[in-house]
């Protein structure tokens, strides 16, 4: 049994190169420059055994690392990216990924001023698993969510399906929203029960219905009741003028 390891650094080999990767400033895949790098590659030879006919055999897995200062071609924000390699990365793909400082910010958290603290951790938490495509997990944090909701408005008994139909029953969701709550229940069951992934689309709607059921049951009705006691504050100071 042998553990070795070979390798080589250099500096500067993909110098001027042009990639294609996330801007946050611009909201979108950009070209990007590379304005400097520091490359690294080794190769690990974790095993091996003698062959009868061909001799000697090594088993090694081979890695890479393109640590890369890139400039967004479209309004000149320098940020960091790593390009990276494993050949036992994953035998689906072509064993590479990217890793990026600061993180894409591919959706922005809302500023929900009225969800409670445990809720709006998370929400907050949804949001950065989402920006780093963690799409199973971004499921079931909506899930959680939703059943945070429910908990917070008093509503524990059952499943969550009986819960949804309980806050249609407290006129906190419409019938039409009830309806497409379930639909995140699905979702949610499908990511953590069948280890389905779900795709870009499917969890940018799920954000997109999640974000319009806290704003209907928190910030709109809150903001609501400020504008409320603001009338009837001016009206009784007004009946206090006039009288």
């Amino acid at each position: 049994m042998e553990n070795n390891r070979e390798g080589e650094t250099k500096k500067n080999i993909s110098k001027g190169e042009t990639v294609r990767t996330y801007c946050n400033k611009c909201k979108q895949d950009m070209n990007h420059q590379v304005i400097m790098d520091y490359y690294e590659r080794d190769t690990v030879v974790h095993d091996s055994y003698i062959d009868p006919e061909y001799g000697r055999s090594d088993c090694t897995v081979d890695f890479s690392h393109d640590y890369q200062i890139v400039k967004c071609s479209g309004c000149d924000t320098v940020s960091y990216r790593s390009f990276n390699y494993c050949s036992e990365h994953d035998v689906q793909d072509d064993g590479t990924w990217e890793e990026r400082f600061p993180a894409p910010q591919k959706r922005t958290k809302k500023d929900f001023k009225y969800l409670p603290p445990v809720l709006r951790n998370i929400y907050q938490e949804v949001i950065t698993i989402y920006n780093y495509d963690g799409f199973i997990l971004c499921a079931a944090g909506i899930r959680a969510l939703l059943e945070g909701i429910c908990k917070e408005k008093g509503i524990t008994d059952g499943k969550l399906e009986k819960k949804i139909d309980a806050l249609r029953e407290q006129e906190l969701v419409s019938k039409q929203q009830e309806s497409i709550l379930h639909g995140l229940r699905f979702l949610g069951n499908d990511a953590l029960h069948d280890l389905q992934v779900p795709s870009l689309g499917e969890i940018d709607v799920a954000l997109d219905i999640i974000e319009h059921i806290v704003d209907d049951i928190y910030e709109i009705t809150e903001k609501a009741d400020i504008l409320k006691q603001k009338a009837s504050k001016e009206k009784s100071e007004n009946k206090t003028v006039t009288g």
